[in-house]
Formats: C-alpha cells, structure tokens, sequence
C-alpha cells in the first residue's frame, strides 16, 4: 500500500513541478523586454516546432492536458504582451496545405513452402551475372 502512496506523490510532485515551469514561462513573457533571452525561450517553449514541441507534448502530458491549450494559451499570451508595448500582433503563419501521404498499394502473398524455396535455391545457382570479369585475350 506504501509503494502505491509515494507513487501518487510522486507524480503529484512532478505536476507541480511541470505546472510551475509552465507559470515561470508565462511569467517570463509577462515581465522580461521582447526580444530577450529568457523571452525568446518561453515564446519557444509555447510556440515553436521541433524539440520545443516535443518538450511541451511531455510537459502537457504530465500535466494531463493536450499540448494545443499551451501553445494557444502562450499565442494569446504573446499577443497580449506585445499589445501592451504597443507593437503590432505577430505575423500568423498561413497553415501549411496538407497534401496526403501517398502510401504504396501493399498486396499480401503466401509465404513461401519449402519445395519453393529448394526450387529458388536450385534456380539461382544457375543464373548468370552479367557484369562477371570475363578474361579479355590482348594481343600485342
């Protein structure tokens, strides 16, 4: 019954954790100058792509919420800071068109017997590579 007990703790703590680092992002956009450091890094946090977008997916799931509601909740906070600087909203990104995954046709075939595969055996010794080294006679 412990064991269960410090599980739950434990994974209480990491949520707090997880929650407080996502209230030092917000903090950070709210209070450091645009453009510094520490502001460019919690607009990452909540914005970017790549393995900013992997880290928010982790964070939100600690925090057992999907990792859009942070990325919009960090976009309206962005947005808020920067209208309280007076600078224009930032640019938003056209979504880009989605073209389907074209995925080749898969056709399911019996898997080999044995007899095919002694006739396959058999058959490939006597094939023929045509790119051999053949002995060239120069006569000089």
């Amino acid at each position: 019954m412990e064991t269960d007990l410090s599980s739950v703790a434990t994974q209480h703590s990491y949520r707090v954790l997880w929650a407080q680092v996502v209230l030092q992002a917000k903090a950070d956009l709210e209070n450091e100058p645009i453009g510094s450091i520490l502001f460019n890094q919690a607009a990452a946090f909540f914005v970017s792509r790549g393995e900013w977008a992997e880290s928010r997916a982790i964070v939100a799931d600690c925090l057992e919420i999907h990792p859009d509601e942070l990325t919009r909740s960090g976009e309206r906070w962005i947005a808020e800071r920067r209208q309280q600087e007076g600078l224009a909203p930032e640019p938003v990104q056209a979504p880009r068109p989605k073209t389907p995954l074209v995925l080749p046709r898969l056709e399911a075939i019996p898997a080999p017997t044995a007899a095919s595969q002694r006739l396959a055996r058999k058959n490939s010794r006597r094939t023929v590579n045509p790119f051999q080294m053949k002995p060239v006679s120069v006569n000089l």
